[in-house]
């Protein structure tokens, strides 16, 4: 991966055993500390990790061709990554070849919309995909009164007389798989059964053809780990992973395309709505908690390990910062973009509560996410504006036009820039001047050349200063802060900046402008602001220590390469 932008740096930095590879011992046992040069290399962050979700009833909103300029600005930003589309609206809305194109059931139109911008988002492949791939979701539940279309053969329609004539060819290497169902552990509740003798249906060729097939798509209750980790709590689906991929797997492997053959479950920390249970409840503070993160990693953690166990990769593919659209002063301000950032590696890098250390060389975890972007209230109601979690929010106005970069935008564009598509991935650490203090969280990677960047993201609503021992004169920098015009607010800060500049209206991105960072007596000192994030960057090291690490490049795909099937 090419660092953005020009880069020239006056000499090496080189990080010691001041930022060192955060590994944990079990209980009972001392914790050693190697440095970043010397010991375990880390894992690698996949092209594609980045990803957005968006519900089919917006897809006029996002890829109409009067927004979709700009909403394809903003995914090349990115450069490579997964659309998502589908969510709870894949089980309400019918597709309809002959209907004209509403927000209330999926066209042809509505997949030629999507085709469109999949193809202007990039040209040519990366890493023998292309740029950007599309998850189409289709409907697989229990019919109802209301839902009596729900069937089989309206997934066998949606796929030939929608996703075929839409993706043809080589194009159908566009298409990272079709969906079935949302979240069934609500949709089927108890009677798991049923949900899996549909899964074997639904995931049969002759229902959904050539194309690669993702489940289970389950969603779980927002609970600690502890509960989670509970055989005999109400965890949903949550410990019936296995059993679901003993009938999924067999059909899902032999069909892997492009983007290769993929379990997914979804993850919120938080719940707009918390009545009688506190740990639902939103707050900046609660956000940015170690508690709620603890869950995300044991929940990745977990079902990385199973789906990996049956051959498959792992993929978060629904997330963000609160369940029921987000919440008001904690999603859309700039404490989402810490989270955020803060998530996506803990999700390529989960680190199980319950195993200290099991996963220090981050060789498990997920190949991507994707964050959520919906309505504010209801689907069919676009025109009552954006839910309060988008990482890009849509024109709710008839003129539909041109989407544009939230707070939480920023948090993906820093990710996918530095992070995406390196080797070397581990955990940090890094010094606090007063060492009272929250510690930032640090994160170090590579890229294939040997370039070495250190991520520090700072939770704290304060600022707060770390040492990290350097050799040589100056290395770069690159800062993520919360932005408010009147100077007033911090972790809720209604906007965020890279490096002091924001992305375009229409949705282009100026580029980045690092700082340098001048190093004196073999280290620098660097102060976070509240709710900051950063990235350090030093030279390549010497070629054929890079190449030893792109070893670990092949690490985490092991499981599933052997199983992989021809591309559609």
């Amino acid at each position: 991966m090419k660092r953005p932008g020009a880069r020239v740096l006056a000499c090496a930095l080189a990080l010691s055993a001041t930022v060192a590879a955060a590994t944990v011992s079990p209980a009972g046992a001392d914790a050693p500390v190697h440095t970043a040069a010397t010991s375990v290399r880390g894992g690698a962050v996949p092209d594609h990790f980045v990803g957005l979700s968006i519900e089919w009833s917006l897809v006029e909103r996002y890829m109409n061709p009067t927004a979709r300029p700009a909403f394809v600005n903003l995914l090349r930003n990115l450069h490579t990554g997964v659309l998502r589309i589908g969510g709870s609206s894949q089980d309400q809305m019918p597709f309809d070849a002959t209907a004209p194109n509403n927000n209330r059931v999926i066209t042809p139109e509505d997949l030629a919309y999507v085709r469109a911008t999949l193809d202007a988002a990039g040209d040519g492949n990366d890493h023998g995909k292309p740029r950007w791939g599309a998850v189409l979701g289709t409907a697989m539940s229990p019919p109802t009164d209301t839902k009596p279309w729900v069937s089989p053969e309206h997934a066998r329609n949606f796929i030939t007389q929608g996703v075929g004539p839409a993706f043809p060819g080589e194009a159908a290497k566009e298409v990272a798989g079709i969906e079935l169902g949302n979240e069934p552990d609500l949709s089927y509740g108890s009677n798991l059964d049923r949900y899996l003798g549909d899964l074997a249906t639904y995931a049969d060729p002759a229902v959904t053809g050539p194309y690669p097939v993702i489940a289970p798509n389950t969603s779980e209750d927002i609970l600690p780990w502890t509960t989670l980790a509970d055989p005999t709590a109400a965890t949903r689906y949550f410990h019936s992973w296995p059993q679901i991929l003993d009938t999924g797997a067999p059909l899902m492997k032999p069909r892997a395309g492009a983007f290769d053959a993929y379990a997914s479950d979804h993850f919120y920390p938080l719940a707009r709505t918390c009545t009688n249970k506190p740990y639902r409840c939103p707050s900046t503070t609660t956000l940015l908690s170690d508690e709620h993160l603890a869950s995300l990693d044991y929940e990745v953690y977990t079902h990385a390990t199973k789906a990996a166990e049956h051959g498959l990769g792992y993929r978060l593919e629904e997330t963000n910062t609160a369940a029921n659209r987000g919440a008001d002063g904690v999603s859309n301000v700039a404490a989402s973009a810490t989270y955020a950032l803060s998530l996506m590696f803990h999700t390529a890098c989960p680190h199980p509560p319950d195993q200290p250390g099991a996963n220090a060389a981050c060789t498990t975890g997920a190949e991507g996410v994707n964050f959520h972007n919906a309505e504010i209230r209801a689907f069919f109601s676009p025109e009552e504006g954006n839910a309060y979690y988008n990482a890009v929010d849509y024109d709710p106005t008839e003129a539909m036009g041109a989407p544009t970069a939230a707070p939480l935008y920023y948090a993906i564009l820093l990710f996918a820039r530095f992070a995406q598509d390196t080797i070397g991935l581990h955990q940090a650490d890094v010094t606090t001047v007063d060492a009272q203090e929250r510690k930032p969280e640090a994160w170090q990677v590579e890229t294939d050349s040997g370039e070495h960047r250190l991520f520090l993201i700072n939770k704290a609503d304060h600022p707060v200063t770390v040492t990290v021992s350097a050799s040589g004169a100056a290395a770069e920098i690159d800062r993520m802060t919360p932005y408010d015009p009147d100077g007033n607010r911090t972790l809720d800060a209604p906007q965020v900046r890279i490096d002091g500049r924001q992305v375009a209206a229409d949705g282009t991105w100026p580029g980045f402008r690092p700082a340098a960072v001048h190093t004196s007596g073999n280290h620098t000192t660097l102060t976070l602001s509240a709710g900051e994030a950063a990235v350090l960057t030093s030279p390549s090291r010497p070629r054929e220590e890079a190449a030893a690490d792109q070893l670990s490049r092949s690490m985490r795909t092991t499981a599933t390469s052997s199983a992989k099937g021809p591309s559609v």
